[in-house]
Parts: structure tokens; sequence; C-alpha cells
């Protein structure tokens, strides 16, 4: 009979229903609302509002400025907290066999004898497993029904945790990227530089467009290794990247 136990993730404080990021967005759009208030007062868009004088322009420019660099921090953590969230879902199953991950439908397994042991991930206050080969990790997320019992007892499989300076957890704990993955990044700048270059020919601006976008359909329709990270991230990267796409073909039909 094979001792099995599985661990689910409970509803974290970060993105979750009822947390505190969903406050950090309301106050981001809320500053942002202020930014914009504050841009159209001073380009004229508002007609009850008019930067009549000195003491009207410098206020509305505060509300611009501040405003919009309040929105661009409250992003950034949002981004930060749905992260952390996108990393603390699915279940963790320990049994004879290793240990295994699940998110959604993707799963990853670590046999026992795979395991070189584990180090803390500081920004989720888990642990990561890293593996003696390769850099299929698998992360324990401290969001689990019972944390301390799920790493007691992987403890008590015999797993210690690896120093810092290990070789294999520095290996396991960077994003390798190959030649290819740089080339085609670099391709894909270079290509949305010669579209939206309204100094360019026309025929090499269609050529950028045409390479963006082959570049954007690259990266929708590679799978992501990392198995945490599949799902939002993914489609919310594309999703900016259509938004440049469509601005792009915008741009050239408007300076064609």
């Amino acid at each position: 009979m094979v001792a099995m136990a599985i661990y689910l993730a409970e509803s974290d404080s970060y993105a979750g229903f009822g947390s505190t990021g969903k406050y950090f967005a309301y106050f981001g759009l809320a500053a942002g609302a202020v930014a914009l208030t504050g841009w159209a007062a001073l380009d004229g868009h508002l007609s009850g509002a008019q930067a009549a004088d000195a003491g009207s322009q410098l206020m509305f420019a505060a509300m611009e400025w501040i405003g919009g660099g309040l929105f661009g921090l409250m992003a950034v953590v949002v981004c930060g907290s749905v992260m952390v969230s996108s990393k603390s879902r699915g279940t963790v199953t320990v049994d004879d066999l290793g240990v295994t991950r699940q998110v959604g439908e993707r799963s990853r397994l670590l046999r026992w004898p795979e395991i070189e042991g584990f180090v803390v991930t500081p920004i989720m206050a888990g642990i990561t497993l890293v593996p003696r080969e390769g850099v299929q990790k698998i992360v324990i997320p401290r969001f689990l029904n019972d944390y301390r019992g799920c790493v007691a007892e992987i403890k008590a499989r015999g797993v210690k945790l690896l120093p810092p300076g290990h070789l294999q957890v520095r290996l396991a704990m960077r994003k390798k990227q190959t030649w290819r993955q740089v080339l085609l990044g670099y391709g894909g700048v270079l290509a949305f530089t010669f579209a939206n270059d309204p100094h360019e020919s026309h025929s090499m601006r269609v050529v950028g467009l045409v390479g963006y976008a082959g570049y954007f359909l690259w990266l929708m329709l590679t799978d992501n290794p990392d198995l945490e990270d599949y799902g939002w991230v993914r489609w919310c990267g594309g999703a900016v990247l259509a938004g440049l796409l469509v601005w792009l073909v915008r741009d050239m039909m408007r300076t064609w």
C-alpha cells in the first residue's frame, strides 16, 4: 500500500478574494483618474476645469505627475501580488514515489532519488525542491492547508537544506535562455523599431510589422516550462504585445 498525503493551496492574502491586493488596485485606479484629470485640464480637454493661471497650471501638473507616479507604483505592487498568488495555486502530493506538484491540468513529479535538496524561497516564504540534474524544480508554496506538515514529511524522507552557493541550486534557480530565444527577442525589438519609424520606407515598415507579428505568434504558441507561471502571466504578457501590435498598425495607417 502506497502512503500518500495531498496538500491543498488555501486562499492567499495577496490577490485572492478579500485580499489587500485589490485595495492597492483601487488606489492605483484612483491615482490614475487623478493623473488623467490633470492631463486633460492642462491640454484643454475639460471645459469646466481650465488651467487659466499659473497656480492652476501648477496644481494640474502636480495631479498629472504625482497621480501618474502613484499609478505606476501601484501597478507594480499589484502585479507582484498577482505573481505570488499565481505561484500559490494547485496541490502538492507527497507519497512513496516522490513529490508531485499540480497546477491546473499540468503536473510535475520529482522522485526521491532525483531530489538533491531544498532551498527557502524568500519571496513566497516557501521552499523549492532542487533536482540533482536539470532545472525542473518544484515550488512548495506556504499557502497550503498544512504547510508545516508537508515540509516536515519531505524532511523526514532525508531531503536536506542546501546552501545558496550550491552548484545545482544556481542552475535550478536561474531561467535558462537559449541562443534561439535571445536571437528572437532581439529580432522582435528590431522589427518593432523598423515598423514604428516613420522615416523608414513603406516596404521596410511592412517587413517590420510582419516580423513583429511573427514574434508575437511565436511567444503565444511556445509552451512555458515553468509550472507555476503558466496562466495569467502568459496571457497578460500576450495582451500587452497584442495591444502594441494594434497600436503599431493604427500608427502605420495614420502616418502612411
